[in-house]
């Protein structure tokens, strides 16, 4: 008999109370009684199952929506960088173009012209990196987003002395928002100079490596930065979880990383490998032919 039900009657009748003394037809009302209090406990249990699913999908829905609204200030952000750079820049690279005339062979122009150039080619990257929507999705070339992070994290790569090492297949195409995706390799760069400054390494190397299947594109970025801890390598894919101290990150990158993959219809894995962090993005594999298309 229920438990619930035998401690109801218990208090009634008395601890002495046998329900061995009740008539048949009681003891199959209390027969019913006990199987409805037994169902009730399974629904109740599947209510609050249930309830606590949904509570955390609604949280992870909005967190995902606050990390979409920040993503989407910084794009509008730049664009307006963007638009209030350019044409000064143009200015200064006709103006040099007009000097290099009257002054030929000037080396102090010839830097001038080149650095112009450099801060022009950043603030396109920066636009690339930024601007791209859920609706901009297109093939591209992965070396290419590759080489446009890899242009975006050079200052921390030198000011930090991080060797970046890449083994890239040529002429691989996937679908997706290369801003996006430049975010997604980004976020692992970074996080890779983070543990590299705050465990003190010495010799600092990221290796970004890509290989395909016969159906998939796979990236790999390994770091040498000490691994992550194995009681937490489960969840840093979730929001707002850290390693680091609240004043060097947020938590949202790595999230923000494994949706962006997710929304290519691919997986992002990771685990300690050698004397590092191993992430493998794998994303489906599409034809150069179609990238004319």
């Amino acid at each position: 008999m229920h438990r619930l039900l035998k401690r109801q009657i218990k208090q009634v009748y008395g601890k002495q109370f046998d329900t061995n003394d009740l008539d048949e037809k009681t003891l199959k009302l209390m027969e019913n009684i006990t199987e409805t209090y037994e169902n009730f406990d399974e629904e109740k249990a599947f209510l609050n199952h249930t309830v606590k699913e949904n509570k955390k999908a609604i949280q992870e829905a909005y967190k995902s929506m606050l990390t979409s609204s920040r993503l989407a200030v910084i794009g509008e952000m730049m664009e307006n960088i963007t638009h209030q750079w350019k044409q000064p820049l143009s200015i200064i690279l006709n103006l040099v173009s007009i000097l290099k005339i009257e002054m030929k062979d000037n080396r102090e122009l010839e830097i001038i012209a080149d650095q112009t150039k450099y801060l022009n080619k950043t603030i396109l990257d920066f636009t690339n990196f930024s601007s791209h929507s859920d609706q901009e999705k297109k093939l591209f070339k992965l070396k290419k987003s590759i080489a446009e992070t890899i242009h975006i994290f050079n200052f921390q790569a030198t000011e930090h002395h991080i060797i970046i090492k890449q083994d890239l297949v040529e002429e691989l195409v996937i679908n997706g928002d290369i801003g996006k995706f430049n975010q997604a390799l980004l976020v692992l760069f970074s996080n890779a100079k983070d543990a590299f400054v705050s465990r003190d390494i010495k010799e600092r190397v990221i290796e970004i490596k890509t290989e395909e299947t016969a159906l998939d594109v796979v990236v790999s970025v390994q770091d040498n930065a000490g691994g992550i801890p194995d009681d937490v390598i489960d969840k840093i894919f979730e929001p707002y979880f850290t390693t680091k101290f609240k004043d060097k990150g947020t938590g949202i990158g790595l999230s923000m990383t494994y949706n962006i993959v997710q929304n290519m219809n691919g997986t992002i894995n990771v685990h300690n490998h050698k004397d590092g962090t191993l992430f493998t993005i794998t994303v489906p594999k599409n034809s150069i032919k179609d990238i004319h298309g």
